[in-house]
């Protein structure tokens, strides 16, 4: 009878890797396992300037909470600034366009009058002639500044992309872990601030290679802090991604976790304790 037991443990163990059904997965490693797991940020960037220069304005500092898009650092910009309003009162400025187009008009009016006087011979076609080649002439000066204009305008455009350079902003919404620069600090290639996107967390789960298998995408996860002061301890999280390759090493996988974290209420870099469930 003992050797009967045994011998349908061992074969429940060996058919464990090849669950498929998600309730099933779930309520084996849920009712029988309680897992260490650790909360991450779901992102990390080290911020710097896509341009060398002096820092000139510090916006934010450490655990300031940050949106995507905002300003959280200038650059020393003055040469770029003036750069900007040259481009753009050259591209402003209409007198020289204004000047060739009443050119050109003036050149069609004259050119009008003197083909009736051609049509009655008063004028030899030579002079006819002169007076059509002045007034393609003029059309053309008029052509050559409004491309020049628009030349003008490309240029103050630039003028602004590099004046928006100066300018570092945040490309996630997260908080300031850590600020690395001062103002008048000149910066190159490194970072000025570091900031984690806390919305959602990620939660870190080590498996042995046996139970690859039973981790599919969606499980839900009770995660429980092993924090004792933490008021509300208990949350939810979901199976985003799982290691399709795994370490030979150790013989394990990874099992990458979202949890959200809405109102930044739950800690990060804590570690945890979880346990599969079924819904």
């Amino acid at each position: 009878m003992s050797l009967v037991k045994n011998t349908v443990g061992i074969l429940a163990l060996t058919l464990l890797p090849y669950a498929v059904n998600a309730n099933e997965a779930a309520s084996i490693l849920g009712d029988n396992d309680t897992l260490d797991c650790l909360i991450e940020p779901s992102e990390i960037v080290e911020l710097g300037s896509s341009v060398p220069g002096l820092v000139d304005r510090l916006l934010v500092e450490r655990n300031n909470f940050v949106n995507a898009g905002d300003i959280v650092a200038q650059l020393d910009s003055r040469v770029e600034q003036a750069t900007l309003e040259l481009a753009l009162a050259r591209a402003e400025i209409d007198t020289s366009l204004n000047l060739r187009r009443e050119n050109a008009a003036f050149g069609l009016r004259t050119q009008k009058r003197n083909q009736k006087l051609f049509n009655e011979s008063t004028i030899s076609a030579q002079d006819m002639d002169k007076v059509k080649t002045e007034t393609y002439i003029a059309q053309l000066q008029a052509r050559q500044e409004e491309d020049n204009k628009r030349i003008a305008q490309l240029e103050a455009a630039r003028a602004q992309q590099a004046l928006e350079r100066r300018t570092i902003r945040s490309p996630i919404s997260g908080v300031i872990v850590e600020r690395y620069k001062s103002i008048g600090e000149y910066i190159e290639a490194e970072p000025v601030y570091r900031i984690a996107n806390l919305d959602p967390l990620h939660v870190e789960l080590i498996l042995p290679v046996e139970q690859l298998d039973t981790i599919q995408l969606g499980m839900k996860a009770q995660i429980t802090l092993d924090i004792e002061s933490q008021a509300d301890t208990s949350h939810v999280a979901v199976v985003k991604s799982v290691d399709r390759v795994a370490d030979a090493a150790s013989g394990t996988f990874g099992v990458l976790l979202a949890l959200p974290n809405a109102g930044m209420r739950i800690p990060s870099g804590v570690r945890c304790n979880l346990s599969f469930t079924e819904e």
